[in-house]
């Protein structure tokens, strides 16, 4: 079969071109490697800021929401990982495994993965309490690190602050660089300790944590907490899935799109953290997507 338009990922950007493509009467394929809809969102804590939307409501059921609206526009939804893609040719080749996907047109909305911390521990510590959703997670544990300090960490550790006994913060930066929605109440906390310009080095203990390392990049002290039992998470900035598109412009690793969300091919746009942006939010995710969907039927006429 050739869609009019496929569809890469099924976060806000995704299910934002999904319904506004949907509205035109796009024959239209969301692939998206994860269960659900929302993308990283689907571990975040809580929402906040996003117009409409109940500030303290969690990722998972904003999740739920994207979900419901996605299947409710009737557009085909397969669970599929992309690996490749052949995107120069009039028909646009989306390969998935051993199965290929053609459309006339592509909405590249596969989002970004977080990073992952790297230090010397047992393979048990990463594998068992090395963690980016702190709403899953938390109960587990009456002590944890967190790994960062931007608004997605800030707004995490405040998060666990309120279901632990005590959060440390190991922030690489030389102050704390959240926004002070989230900045201000980490320093009055009393239950959050933050430490600046340090990383952590290596954490000990076979199957459970037992002391964490932490080196001061200034002075190149290290110090070490002794944290039994703790849980680690971490939020420390994140790569653009981009690998499978080795035939766009990139910068950095992101798809260089013009603020119509058209890329370097004809026929392909890049929308929401996937591409070159200032701002990464869900409201411009939100806006990526819908301006990608009606230039796509635009293109298509």
């Amino acid at each position: 079969m050739l869609y009019d338009l496929i569809i890469i990922g099924a976060g806000p950007a995704g299910v934002s071109s999904a319904l506004y493509a949907a509205s035109r009467g796009l024959n239209t394929l969301v692939l998206e490697q994860s269960e659900c809809s929302g993308g990283t969102l689907k571990k975040v804590s809580n929402i906040t800021h996003f117009t409409g939307f109940p500030t303290g409501e969690s990722g998972e059921v904003f999740s739920k929401t994207l979900d419901a609206q996605l299947k409710g526009s009737g557009v085909e939804v397969l669970q599929k990982k992309v690996t490749d893609s052949s995107l120069l040719g009039k028909e646009k080749m989306v390969i998935c495994g051993g199965e290929t996907f053609k459309a006339k047109t592509v909405i590249i909305a596969s989002g970004e993965t977080q990073n992952i911390p790297e230090f010397e521990s047992s393979s048990s510590i990463f594998e068992e309490h090395l963690h980016n959703f702190a709403s899953k997670y938390a109960n587990r544990y009456s002590d944890v690190i967190v790994i960062g300090g931007s608004d997605g960490a800030a707004k995490e550790a405040l998060y666990l602050s309120k279901q632990v006994f005590h959060v440390d913060m190991v922030v690489i930066e030389e102050e704390l660089v959240a926004v002070p929605e989230f900045s201000v109440p980490i320093s009055k906390a009393p239950n959050i300790d933050v430490h600046l310009h340090s990383s952590v080095v290596s954490v000990t203990g076979e199957r459970e944590v037992e002391e964490v390392h932490i080196r001061d990049n200034l002075s190149n002290e290290e110090k070490v907490l002794k944290k039994p039992g703790a849980g680690i998470f971490y939020y420390m900035g994140s790569k653009p899935n981009t690998q499978p598109f080795s035939e766009l412009k990139l910068d950095n690793g992101y798809i260089v799109a013009d603020e119509n969300m058209r890329t370097s091919i004809d026929g392909i746009y890049a929308a929401g953290n996937i591409r070159v942006k200032q701002v990464r939010q869900i409201s411009t995710s939100i806006s990526d997507g819908a301006i990608a969907a009606i230039e796509v039927s635009k293109y298509l006429k």
